[in-house]
């Protein structure tokens, strides 16, 4: 009998054509053995001698599936007693236990969009056309492994003739777990918000819905992750009522292009940008607008010269986009902070008040997500991930718990929640979930976790949490108590957390003396202090806090972070130039809340509100981050100019632990006072503000810098980094995570490993 061998390969190699490809490789050769799906990925077994086998194998590598990510390969001689004829694809093993990556849904590809516009194609305008290229994977997912009896797609039997695809080795169908076409699979009904149907062919469909647009009402339009809201970009009107009746004032639209020729008609886009635009994960990407020809850009993202671009990402966007061949306005289908919906009655039920119509169909979704968003520093092209969602959950790239035993849940942070748990040797973190002070997001939040426990066969005996006391996750954490006794809590410190997170992604652990920057808007640093503006330093397994913006006090709870006026006041200390913006009762109130309260805080974020209402965001804050958003704008503009000589206001004071931020803050406003250009003011704050990192860390003998946290989200506070740091540190910015609390998870998770366990 022929000597046999094994080859197992892990990472993200299921639901990506692996094992069609594998098949007609070996059969090109005429091998004799079997591909199955296991539970670390993808099993070869093969009939041959070491040599074939070991050629076999390079093969592979050489020549996989494109979607594919091969994190280890193992080969080993094995004895069996069965013997093989051929090569055949082995039907997986019914209740394996999960220990490998999730496939993430992927975009559209080429030859299925030229397909679904095809009239001679049998799928032509069939909206769920897929292939092993394409289509959803996490969103249809119900249980380990990728097979389509694991998915919605169960619910529908294929066909003859795309069982036939299915069976036959020459088709780029071949064993596509989403095979489906208009005889056998998902259905699409289309509405008035009365829930009256508008009946038609799919091309009738599509056509109305286009024309639909064309007079300026909104859609409702259930993606392969969610409802999106479509209409017209160019349309001021539409746009402004559907700003309107989703109560979303001021906070910047995603603009849906249907190509990217038209993308880079309007608006700069670099060739990372484009390329990324036209992955298979096809996020939003912010870019600079370069014409605004017909683009209603002032509602659509109001003060700002920026606009979150997208390509179509499934055959609905696609067949919208190529009929109605203009921008359109595509957010998320969810109202006043909720969660993105998915479930019909739900949709309804929400969107009424801003839907004028509806596209529904009939593939339920187990995994709803938001769009990622990602955008790069204009200069230094610095990659930023603003949201972690589609096309990238629940994976992250690092497959790094060797033998580890423990099944651990974090459960993240309140705003921007995820939640990052560990089964087997794997790591995975869910999609952004949003903001758990929102009741339906909070309920996300807690299906998420209760989904997760039936996905991995998953029961944690460890909940890792943060230490503020009132967080609204932490309610989960009795669930588990109640249910088993044994389930211990670690409580981790937010912006140790952060820290962890970069330290973790760019693998830190084992060197000594990093500088760990943390700056966002607040997190629990003890019952009298909210932290916000941080330095850390890790060494030998220790982290410590070496420094921090100074304190000021933190009055009114949260109404502080809505309103940057009164974060100037509390900053300046009843400063008499800020006093000026408040009339006598509320200079009375406020300066009665500044000496008496009891809890301090560095807020790095409060004190950029501050800056920016100093500069003139003089509004309430609508969205988190907004003031933020203008003062990076306002900088930009400064920043674009060549040969801008920059201005540290902070020149000539000896930081070593401490940000003055009275006194920051009270230079500004003396430029202020002196006319100067309040673009430049808002660049010489961001660079005096990497001028204080560059004394800290020289002062604490680091010669690397890590950043994390919200504010790192600036491109420009990035870029002066990058300019006048590099040169004389070794800098780390989060790339595959958001600086944003979503990496909180991540980072309780790897503070666990590495620091408490």
């Amino acid at each position: 009998m022929k000597p046999s061998f094994q080859i197992i390969i892990s990472g993200s190699v299921q639901g990506v054509g692996f094992r069609p490809f594998v098949y007609n490789l070996a059969i090109k050769i005429n091998l004799k053995g079997y591909v199955s799906n296991n539970e670390f990925g993808v099993i070869i077994v093969l009939q041959e001698n070491e040599k074939t086998a070991t050629d076999f194998l390079n093969k592979i590598k050489r020549k996989h599936p494109k979607n594919a990510k091969i994190n280890d390969i193992q080969i080993s001689e094995i004895v069996i007693q069965e013997r093989f004829d051929s090569f055949f694809i082995k039907p997986t093993e019914k209740n394996i236990s999960i220990n490998s990556p999730l496939t993430p849904d992927f975009a559209i590809c080429k030859n299925c969009k030229e397909e679904i516009l095809d009239p001679e194609n049998c799928r032509f305008y069939y909206p769920f056309i897929s292939c092993t290229c394409c289509g959803p994977r996490y969103a249809i997912a119900e249980k380990f492994p990728f097979e389509r009896e694991n998915t919605s797609m169960h619910e529908f039997k294929m066909c003859d003739s795309c069982l036939e695809e299915y069976n036959n080795p020459a088709d780029r169908r071949f064993h596509s777990q989403t095979n489906s076409c208009p005889d056998c699979g998902i259905q699409v009904s289309f509405t008035d918000n009365t829930g009256t149907i508008i009946s038609g062919s799919n091309k009738e469909i599509f056509e109305n819905i286009s024309e639909k647009l064309s007079e300026g009402k909104i859609i409702a339009v259930k993606n392969t992750s969610g409802y999106l809201l479509l209409c017209d970009a160019t349309n001021p009107e539409a746009v402004q009522e559907l700003r309107n009746r989703k109560k979303r004032l001021t906070k910047p639209f995603a603009v849906l292009f249907p190509d990217a020729k038209q993308i880079e008609n309007y608006l700069f886009c670099h060739k990372t940008e484009k390329n990324l635009l036209k992955s298979t994960q096809a996020p939003i990407v912010i870019l600079t607008l370069k014409k605004q020809i017909d683009l209603a850009i002032d509602q659509i993202a109001p003060g700002m010269k920026t606009i979150g671009a997208m390509l179509p990402n499934s055959g609905i966007l696609h067949l919208i986009s190529n009929l109605f061949q203009k921008p359109l306005i595509a957010t998320s289908g969810n109202f006043n902070g909720s969660s993105i919906f998915s479930d019909e009655n739900e949709a309804v039920k929400t969107l009424n008040p801003i839907a004028d119509y509806y596209l529904h169909h009939d593939l339920e979704i187990q995994n709803s997500q938001d769009d990622s968003v990602i955008k790069f520093s204009r200069k230094n092209k610095q990659k930023i991930i603003l949201r972690h969602a589609r096309g990238f959950a629940p994976n992250i790239d690092f497959s790094f718990l060797e033998n580890n035993l423990e099944q651990l849940l974090c459960l993240g942070a309140t705003l921007k929640n995820t939640i990052t748990i560990t089964a087997n040797n794997q790591v995975y973190m869910s999609e952004y979930i949003g903001d758990l002070l929102n009741f339906d997001t909070y309920n996300r939040f807690e299906k998420k976790i209760k989904n997760y426990e039936y996905f991995f066969d998953f029961s944690p005996k460890k909940v890792v949490c943060d230490q503020h006391p009132n967080y609204e996750n932490n309610k989960v954490i009795s669930a588990f108590v109640n249910k088993d006794t044994t389930v211990a809590t670690v409580k981790v410190q937010h912006h140790e957390a952060h820290f962890a997170a970069i330290l973790s992604e760019k693998k830190l652990w084992k060197k000594s003396k990093i500088l760990g920057v943390v700056w966002d808007g607040s997190g629990f640093g003890s019952d009298t202090e909210i932290f916000g503006g941080e330095f850390f330093e890790y060494d030998h397994n220790t982290i410590t806090r070496i420094g921090h913006l100074e304190y000021f006090p933190w009055i009114l709870g949260d109404q502080m972070a809505k309103n940057p006026k009164m974060a100037a006041l509390s900053i300046s200390k009843n400063n008499s130039y800020f006093q000026s913006f408040f009339n006598n009762n509320e200079l009375k109130i406020y300066s009665k809340h500044i000496k008496n309260s009891s809890i301090k805080t560095s807020s790095m974020g409060r004190l950029i509100d501050a800056v920016a209402f100093t500069l003139g965001f003089k509004n309430s804050i609508l969205f988190e981050a907004e003031a933020g958003m203008y003062l990076e704008n306002l900088a930009q503009q400064a920043f674009n100019k060549s040969e801008l000589k920059l201005k540290d206001y902070l020149k000539d004071e000896k930081i070593t632990d401490l940000i003055p931020a009275k006194k920051l803050l009270l230079q500004v406003a003396k430029e202020v006072q002196n006319n100067k250009d309040l673009e430049i003011i808002a660049l010489n704050f961001h660079f005096t503000l990497v001028k204080c990192i560059e004394k800290i860390a020289c002062f604490s003998k680091s010669k690397e810098i890590a950043f994390s946290g919200g504010v790192f989200q600036n491109s420009v506070l990035i870029d002066l980094i990058i300019d006048h740091l590099k040169p004389k540190y070794k800098l780390h910015f989060h790339e595959t995570l958001s600086p944003n609390d979503e990496n909180i998870s991540f980072g309780q998770l790897n503070h666990y490993l590495n620091l408490k366990k």
